[in-house]
């Protein structure tokens, strides 16, 4: 199978390296650092599995045509610069493993809805900064056609994975362990970036277990709305949210904050991580989403609405500073002594902010593609 993976962060990293490794022609588009890395060294695995693996590795997609799979593994907010990239190319199928389900429209458009299939990723690796990928987690990938059901070209790329070492299954309704997967992870990331907390903390107190609570009936209501049924899953039972009383899905989610403080007390959200990088969140392409899915078909969303529009506002007026920051550095590069003092103050003052855990956090930095 040749085979397009756009992005070589952990996971675009994870399954090119299985793919090339199981004979697979693979293509990565990745740019910067990265690039250069993965000329130099492959793509290097460890963890789960471990291994080394090179493939072809692009900078630029003009010269390709065709492919069997495309495969987008690029933030949400990359999503419209990366497709425009690859928007010449004919995929047999084309996916994508980002968070949220407005990943789909943005394929469909660029490529048609024929060319869709949905996909969650139930797997997990960090890209260490030295380059090396570690993969944590292999639980599975599932894939599907779009609105549901199975063909055989999604029985193909099952079928191609699982040969590669990466768990997959063909889903007959993918939408709903698409939204369903979605409903839990908005109210896990508003929570982690409004909190930067642990997630058990978060779980456990009850003022935040009842915001997220809410958080995930507003959205449920929206995939109820569009016709998609919910499930319980592995990470959250989030059908069983939905149905009960606030009262009954907040002592689920203490019971799910005792259960992560004992198997993984210092798990953090991916938000928060990011967070305390520096770098950018994804707001506007998920929880913006949301929210504009919920005005259109008119449902009330009043929790989702405040947090996304504390976590704006609070990203808006951080970019700000950092501007004036910057514009204050490059004065005093040319200004007086005192000037650059001054400026030398401004950013030891704001260059760091508390962690949870009671240390400091560079929030200044930059991240590459992923």
């Amino acid at each position: 199978m040749n085979v397009v993976v756009v992005g070589a962060g952990a996971m675009g990293s994870i399954l090119a390296g299985h793919l090339v490794r199981a004979g697979h022609a693979v293509t990565l588009l990745e740019r910067g650092e990265r690039a250069r890395y993965l000329k130099e060294r492959g793509i290097t695995i460890s963890g789960v599995a471990d291994f080394t693996a090179r493939c072809t590795v692009l900078t630029d997609a003009g010269p390709l045509s065709r492919t069997d799979l495309l495969i987008v593994t690029v933030k949400t907010y990359q999503s419209e610069a990366a497709l425009a990239s690859v928007a010449h190319l004919e995929p047999g199928a084309v996916l994508s493993l980002q968070n949220g389900v407005l990943k789909n429209e943005q394929l469909a458009r660029v490529f048609g809805p024929e060319k869709v299939l949905g996909a969650v990723a139930l797997l997990s690796g960090e890209l260490l900064p030295h380059g090396e990928v570690r993969f944590t987690m292999n639980e599975c990938l599932h894939l599907g056609e779009l609105p549901e059901g199975v063909s055989e070209r999604v029985k193909r790329v099952v079928a191609a994975f699982n040969q590669a070492g990466i768990h997959a299954a063909a889903a007959p309704g993918i939408q709903t362990i698409e939204w369903s997967k979605f409903v839990g992870w908005v109210a896990y990331v508003a929570l982690s970036v409004l909190t930067r907390l642990e997630t058990h903390k978060f779980l456990s107190d009850p003022d935040t277990a009842l915001i997220g609570v809410r958080i995930m009936k507003e959205t449920a209501a929206i995939a109820d709305r569009l016709g998609i049924p919910l499930e319980d899953n592995a990470v959250f039972p989030v059908k069983t949210i939905a149905s009960v009383s606030e009262g009954r899905a907040v002592e689920i989610w203490h019971e799910a904050g005792k259960a992560m403080a004992t198997l993984a007390p210092a798990h953090r959200v991916s938000a928060l991580q990011d967070l305390e990088r520096g770098t950018h969140l994804e707001v506007e392409e998920t929880l913006g989403y949301v929210l504009s899915k919920a005005a259109a078909e008119g449902v009330s969303a009043p929790t989702l609405e405040t947090c996304y529009r504390l976590i704006r506002d609070w990203i808006g007026s951080w970019a700000e500073h950092r501007r004036r920051l910057c514009y204050s550095c490059r004065r005093a590069v040319t200004g007086s002594t005192a000037e650059a003092r001054r400026a030398g103050i401004q950013m030891a003052s704001i260059a760091t902010v508390p962690s949870t855990s009671g240390t400091s956090t560079n929030v200044t930095g930059s991240s590459s593609l992923p």
